[in-house]
């Protein structure tokens, strides 16, 4: 993963679970109140940035099902009983 995304996805994920934390812990309102505002604003930022500034996969959904494995589909995956 690119390093500048790599920040802005942990920086994100930190606030997410800084405010999950700040929830549970009884913070003042107005603080929740602004962090909660505040959320969409980074979600969508990060999503800026990993559109943006990452690098698209060289396999399609028919070579390789999920990019983060180096798994080969065997043709096999469609056939549900």
């Amino acid at each position: 993963m690119n390093k500048p995304i790599k920040i802005v996805v942990v920086l994100v994920s930190l606030f997410a679970i800084l405010y999950q934390a700040a929830i549970l812990s009884s913070m003042n309102e107005q603080l929740l109140l602004a962090l909660y505002m505040i959320s969409p604003f980074l979600v969508l930022y990060m999503v800026y940035v990993v559109i943006k500034k990452g690098k698209p996969s060289p396999h399609d959904f028919d070579e390789r099902f999920y990019d983060d494995w180096d798994y080969q589909r065997n043709g096999q995956e469609d056939h549900v009983l």
